[in-house]
């Protein structure tokens, strides 16, 4: 029996469960054959093959991989440590460029917990020679595979091999960060456990990694996926379809480490706790650590332009203006995006949009001057990008909006300001993850004691504005005005479905009419063009996360398999609150300034 299997069966958790078993000697086979599903067969000259491939192949659909470990010196940290990288997932080049990056830098391979799904012909061997380990989707009813697991990673936590794993499960369909899933950072803390008792001496860090590409190959069918398509299960077959991707030109990846994170004391009664706190910790880090890229810019401001078109002159000018914000107020941008290079990378990415035919370039035979869309088809595409840096803009987002309202008398007090600001985070934390009520207002008034040129201190403060204030917070965060209008159009889309619904089924509606009925509505408003303006702001999980939000505010009460409206005028109201908002912010357009 090898060393790999040896150590395995040393792990107490599974020897126990072997010994007790009536056969053991079925038991035992039973765990070798799990190791032979599981377990990477790492091969030297494998890897060092796929390298050469990749050296020679990645030049032409990337204009690079821009690594960066500034943070952790990833190279010593696993000479003497457990260490495990928890990146985010966009698409399955991950696998590669991470693992590409890694051996490349360190000369060390990376063990990567990869879906069985992914062990296909021919593909499946590569990767398990190259260091990918393979785990079923489902295995909660098998509990000699679940210890067989975890008792792998026992052994790759013992032998000091680096181990990865995507924490959100899956790629993200959205762009937005996915919650982490808390699995495979039980079971690493379970095996830690054991081998502390075994090395007191022996550390266990955990390294956020976030990863950014300047375009993704998969994001077509992605977006199809989000307008209600079923994923397409990964086989042999689609790898021809790889051929097809060197018509197009996919820019750069962008790879940050983040901070190492070090495991400290935790006990079995505290496990559970702790583990949802480790893996919020490395969502939180990935996330601050998500880069602002040359696309995802573009996108912001071509997405949010309500006259749908834009000079040169013009998206130079906002993207100036929001990268000074970046640069104020810490939001990461690749390097790509720092002084002279702006301007450079901006005109190579928006080349690649309008090459892979996601943009239009409108007016060549106009007196010279060009515009740049986002065609109809693509916005829903183009949207992922923008979704992967939207997070950053939440405040000044929302300062804006709430910069409207002051205006037209929608907020008239204090008390109404602090009402604006905690409705409109109760919808956001339905899509994303955000920081305290504290830290979000500490924020707030951060970005507004910088827009006026001195410190305000309290929300009582803001009601105290002059005018030359007002207008030159306007300016400053303006720019910000439509980022979020994309939800508040899905969501009211929603309550409009969830009111003709509550016609139809007095008695209460079930999910399933929800989602035949919401699409149609929400095109029909889209046609008439008077609140819903945008057609990504339809897509199934922002439907589904605005029922959820919908029940918190107790508009919903869901109750034996259906759904029933509480509060009709409360519905109401809020559906006029968000046909006046959506009004009001494509009235004031805001510009960047000129620079």
């Amino acid at each position: 029996m090898g060393k790999m299997q040896n150590i395995i069966l040393q792990y107490k958790k599974l020897n126990d469960r072997v010994e007790s078993r009536e056969n053991s000697k079925a038991e035992r086979e039973k765990v070798f054959k799990n190791i032979e599903e599981i377990a990477a067969d790492f091969s030297e000259i494998y890897i060092k093959t796929f390298q050469k491939v990749l050296d020679a192949s990645l030049p032409k659909l990337y204009d690079g991989i821009n690594y960066d470990d500034s943070k952790v010196d990833l190279k010593e940290l696993v000479k003497d440590n457990s260490v495990v990288l928890v990146p985010n997932h966009q698409s399955h080049v991950d696998y590669l460029a991470i693992n590409y990056m890694f051996y490349k830098s360190y000369k060390k391979p990376l063990y990567v917990a990869g879906g069985n799904n992914l062990n296909i012909f021919p593909i499946g061997k590569l990767f398990r020679k190259s260091g990918c380990f393979f785990i079923r989707r489902s295995f909660q009813n098998d509990i000699t595979y679940k210890l067989t697991l975890e008792a792998y990673l026992y052994y790759l936590l013992k032998e000091k091999k680096p181990i990865e794993f995507f924490f959100e499960g899956g790629r993200s369909r959205t762009g937005k960060l996915l919650p982490p899933r808390y699995g495979l950072y039980g079971m690493l803390l379970d095996a830690y456990q054991q081998l502390k008792e075994e090395e007191p001496e022996r550390k266990l860090y955990f390294v956020p990694v976030s990863i950014a590409h300047e375009y993704v190959p998969e994001q077509k069918s992605l977006a199809k996926e989000l307008g209600g398509a079923k994923k397409k299960k990964e086989s042999t077959t689609q790898l021809f379809g790889l051929f097809k991707l060197f018509a197009y030109q996919f820019g750069s990846v962008h790879i940050k480490c983040g901070e190492p994170i070090k495991v400290m004391d935790y006990n079995s009664e505290n496990l559970k706790s702790f583990t949802q706190d480790l893996a919020f910790q490395c969502f939180r880090r990935v996330g601050k650590n998500m880069m602002v890229t040359p696309t995802s810019l573009l996108a912001l401001i071509l997405l949010d332009e309500a006259t749908g078109a834009m000079t040169w002159q013009d998206i130079i000018n906002n993207a100036k203006a929001i990268l000074e914000y970046c640069n104020k107020f810490d939001v990461p941008i690749t390097d790509s995006l720092k002084d002279d290079k702006c301007q450079p990378s901006l005109e190579r990415a928006m080349d690649i949009l309008v090459g892979n035919k996601r943009i239009n370039v409108i007016g060549r035979e106009h007196h010279g001057t060009l515009y740049y869309s986002i065609r109809e088809e693509c916005r829903q595409e183009i949207l992922y990008f923008k979704n992967t840096i939207l997070h950053h803009f939440l405040v000044p987002s929302i300062i804006s909006y709430a910069w409207i309202n002051l205006f037209n008398g929608g907020i008239v007090n204090v008390q109404d300001l602090k009402d604006f600001f905690l409705e409109q985070r109760n919808q956001l934390k339905h899509e994303f993850y955000l920081p305290t009520v504290k830290q979000f207002f500490l924020t707030t008034l951060k970005v507004i004691s910088d827009a006026i040129g001195r410190k305000v201190e309290s929300l009582e403060d803001m009601m105290e504005l002059s005018h030359k204030e007002l207008y030159a917070i306007a300016s400053k965060v303006g720019i910000f005005t439509r980022a979020l209008s994309y939800i508040n159009e899905g969501y009211y889309a929603s309550a409009l479905t969830v009111r003709s619904l509550m016609k139809e089924y007095p008695e209460g509606f079930k999910m399933d009419s929800f989602n035949k009925k919401v699409k149609s509505v929400f095109e029909a408003e889209k046609e008439l063009g008077r609140v819903i303006r945008y057609s990504e702001s339809f897509s199934l999980p922002l439907t589904k996360n605005s029922i959820k939000y919908m029940g918190h505010q107790n508009l919903l009460n869901f109750e034996d398999g259906h759904y029933k409206v509480d509060d009709s005028e409360k519905l109401d109201s809020l559906i006029n609150s968000y046909e006046k908002g959506l009004t009001d912010q494509l009235t004031f357009n805001f510009r960047a300034p000129s620079l």
